[in-house]
């Protein structure tokens, strides 16, 4: 999908024109180093966020002004990638041609609103509603323990230290939460509007001018001139291996791999191939040959996550068995440096060229895409084609030496619970 960049007074503006959706999605990129802080502050600051505006001083009246603009959806989130953080908004509402003129400026200025006119008083966000959201994030982080699959996730992250600032545990997040006050997440909040850069992606059919005035009037801040992300590079470190106990019916194994020395054709590409073939869907060959053929857990599947030359496998399985299935997992990460069939290879590639045509019929998902190219250097569709077309088996094979096993880590079930898989 092609995009028109436009130059605004201190951030970049991508619009994206598509006349196959009745709707008009934009999307705002806050982008900056990331800080260990950051894992509290921006999760308590989208909620408070998205909980009031100055116009609309509760959930309530924001439910109301949003369905009288015909119900636009309003997200806001944050994600690390990498050596940097991005906080974002996203909204998608009704094209006015399906309504009434004038609901396009009326519906992005609901949205905007959000970011750039929340509800304050006396330079710090309104009490009640921050100690409401803190509450809420506390208790979630809270609440993690008693979740095994998302515990296990969290201490998998944080045994392998993938942040070069050292990561934040969460009794630290908890920690550091408690002792947050109103003025404090304001402070945050202004400091996005000095130390962030700003991109702006708009996908659909609408008037480029009247949306750079909706921008040009809502928008305000001194943002830093753009730059791309930046991913964290693998570093290869011994393997080591952490047991925790836990009262659950089964236990929770996590196995960090980390990419070391990829190329950039390897780490978008390649890397995928090699994920997929190994732990993802029910062709996979840890599927097959550790739930299949011998029945050790209850699921398992492998993710990556590229910007930090990391990936990860997740299993739920028998704790009698661990050893076991510890076992049989590495001896598949070694088959990946001669096990790997054509057949193989070709599953991957339709499954891929069948994602990149779905991309086209989701309006967000373009933008997604677009967001890619601009902050992360990711090729256009046709490129993404092309270049995984060229994807072979000796590339597989050679990625396979690049990969190591850094930190196993397990989340012991009491073996006297467990049920028969």
């Amino acid at each position: 999908m092609n995009y028109k960049k436009a130059k605004m007074k201190n951030y970049d503006l991508y619009f994206i024109k598509t006349k196959k959706f009745k709707t008009i999605s934009a999307s705002l990129y806050l982008t900056r180093e990331v800080t260990k802080e950051d894992e509290v502050y921006c999760a308590i600051l989208r909620k408070v966020l998205l909980y009031a505006t100055n116009q609309y001083h509760n959930l309530d009246e924001l439910c109301r002004a949003g369905m009288a603009l015909y119900d636009p959806s309003v997200s806001i989130g944050f994600v690390k990638s990498g050596l940097d953080r991005t906080f974002y908004l996203e909204t998608t509402f009704v094209n006015e041609k399906y309504t009434e003129k004038g609901m396009n400026k009326k519906s992005l200025e609901y949205a905007l609103s959000h970011l750039w006119d929340p509800y304050v008083k006396k330079g710090a966000f309104d009490n009640e509603i921050f100690e409401i959201c803190k509450h809420e994030y506390i208790e979630t982080m809270r609440r993690i323990k008693d979740d095994p699959d998302r515990f296990t996730e969290e201490r998998i992250w944080e045994e392998m230290h993938l942040y070069s600032f050292g990561e934040m545990t969460v009794q630290a997040c908890i920690k550091y939460a408690s002792k947050l006050t109103a003025k404090d997440l304001y402070n945050y909040y202004l400091s996005l509007f000095e130390k962030d850069s700003l991109s702006v992606f708009v996908a659909g059919d609408f008037d480029e001018n009247a949306i750079k005035e909706v921008l040009d009037n809502n928008i305000k801040g001194n943002f830093k001139p753009n730059y791309k992300l930046r991913p964290l590079k693998g570093v290869k470190r011994k393997e080591r291996m952490l047991t925790e106990k836990a009262h659950t019916e089964q236990s929770k194994l996590a196995i960090g791999l980390r990419y070391v020395g990829l190329t950039d054709f390897e780490r978008k590409y390649v890397s995928l191939v090699y994920n997929n073939i190994l732990g993802s869907g029910w062709n996979s060959k840890l599927n097959k040959t550790i739930r299949l053929a011998n029945s050790l857990c209850y699921y398992i599947y492998a993710v990556r996550r590229l910007s930090f030359d990391a990936a990860f496998i997740y299993s739920g399985i028998d704790a009698a068995a661990t050893d076991k299935t510890i076992k049989l997992i590495k001896q598949e990460i070694a088959n990946m440096h001669t096990n790997i069939s054509d057949r193989e290879i070709d599953r991957v590639k339709e499954i891929y060229n069948n994602a990149l045509t779905e991309i086209e019929d989701n309006q967000m998902a373009i933008i997604n895409n677009v967001i890619m190219q601009v902050l992360s250097d990711t090729d256009s569709i046709d490129e993404r084609r092309k270049n995984m077309a060229k994807v072979t088996i000796d590339d597989v094979k050679n990625m396979a030496d690049k990969v190591n096993i850094d930190t196993i880590y397990l989340l012991e079930g009491d073996a006297d619970n467990e049920e028969d898989l």
